[in-house]
């Protein structure tokens, strides 16, 4: 990560920042620094094989912090060791997810009403992430199954291989072989300013006591979700609170474009923001470049390849919300939409390559 130039990340973005998304995203505008969507600690931990899915990542796509949730400690402890092993940057902690699905069984933002097992989980992740660096413990130390740990072998394996060449055609990209180093990754978390109001105060100061390299500030509530405005001033209470402490802060809310993002940094004080719905559709918010229609189907099509690649298990159908995002704003978003909704395939995608002409 840089050292003094404000970050312009990329945020996790469940069920949208796959593998074929990122790697769209660095190919067209490549962020400071990118996330994984999260995945669940408890999953990965025992045995939930086809979960390493969303941990693949390639070289080109450094650095990059592996995300998870879930709340217990144990789960945490081993998760971190096998996020170290896959050669992730960083791991971060979900404390924000506003999702019912995860809040309700304690996970993502829920845990800010539970300060005591949040600092229990963070204590878990850093002692997994010290004691693999340390040689203390190795992944074939936690007792996972063997399905487990040769996807574990697959993954690394695959971030071993850079793509150095895409070609916008039939073809996609070569690779070639690089080296997976054996670095301590970064530990950080990332959350909302409270559950019902903001307690971000108190909150932050319990968070930035646990020696975090960085902290993420939502500037929502829970209850919020992602109604309203992000309230930056609040963002800018932990700025003053880390003042003497070794950990960034970053933003995430509302920001649309790179330009707004360096804005923000100097306006709030913050060492970096993470951009996350404004890139869906619009890789180009990492450069503030505007993108013609045709631009826009192009990068519709290498995302579409990519993740064929990637995934040739998975229905193509999965896609459709990304493509949906590409059609905002255009004179005839109704129509195109109506289309994108029944794609089944690279082919069919072909199809509405007339529709995105400018």
């Amino acid at each position: 990560m840089k050292n003094n130039s404000p970050i312009i990340g990329l945020a996790p973005m469940d069920g949208i920042t796959d593998e074929a998304y990122r790697l769209l995203q660095t190919e067209i505008a490549k962020p400071d620094l990118i996330f994984t969507e999260f995945v669940s600690a408890e999953g990965i931990s025992h045995g939930g094989v086809k979960l390493y899915d969303t941990l693949l990542f390639s070289a080109k796509e450094r650095p990059i912090i592996g995300q998870l949730f879930g709340k217990n400690p144990e789960s945490f402890y081993k998760s971190a060791i096998i996020l170290s092993e896959l050669g992730f940057d960083g791991v971060d902690i979900n404390m924000g997810c506003p999702a019912k699905t995860v809040t309700q069984n304690g996970s993502g933002a829920a845990l800010i009403g539970k300060p005591d097992l949040a600092v229990e989980i963070i204590q878990a992740t850093k002692k997994g992430i010290d004691d693999w660096f340390s040689g203390k413990i190795k992944v074939t130390d936690l007792s996972l199954n063997q399905k487990s740990l040769a996807v574990i072998e697959r993954n690394k394996k695959y971030s071993v291989f850079d793509f150095v060449e895409t070609h916008h055609d039939a073809s996609l990209t070569t690779k070639k072989q690089t080296s997976l180093p054996k670095t301590k990754p970064t530990i950080s978390v990332k959350t909302r300013l409270g559950i019902s109001e903001s307690i971000i105060e108190s909150w932050a100061s319990i968070l930035l006591a646990q020696d975090l390299d960085f902290l993420t500030i939502h500037g929502r509530t829970l209850k919020q979700g992602y109604a309203g405005s992000a309230d930056w001033s609040e963002i800018q209470k932990v700025v003053e609170l880390a003042k003497n402490t070794k950990t960034k802060i970053f933003g995430n809310g509302d920001i649309q474009s790179k330009f707004q993002g360096l804005e923000f940094c100097q306006k709030y004080g913050v060492n970096g923001v993470l951009i996350g719905r404004a890139a869906c559709g619009n890789p180009w918010c990492f450069n503030d470049y505007t993108a013609t229609p045709k631009e826009r189907f192009s990068a519709m099509l290498l995302h579409a390849q990519f993740f064929t690649e990637i995934f040739p298990n998975r229905r193509f159908d999965s896609l459709r919300k990304n493509f949906l995002f590409y059609a905002s704003g255009l004179s005839n978003a109704k129509q195109l939409r109506s289309k994108l909704v029944r794609l089944n395939s690279i082919e069919d995608l072909l199809q509405l390559e007339a529709d995105f002409q400018s």
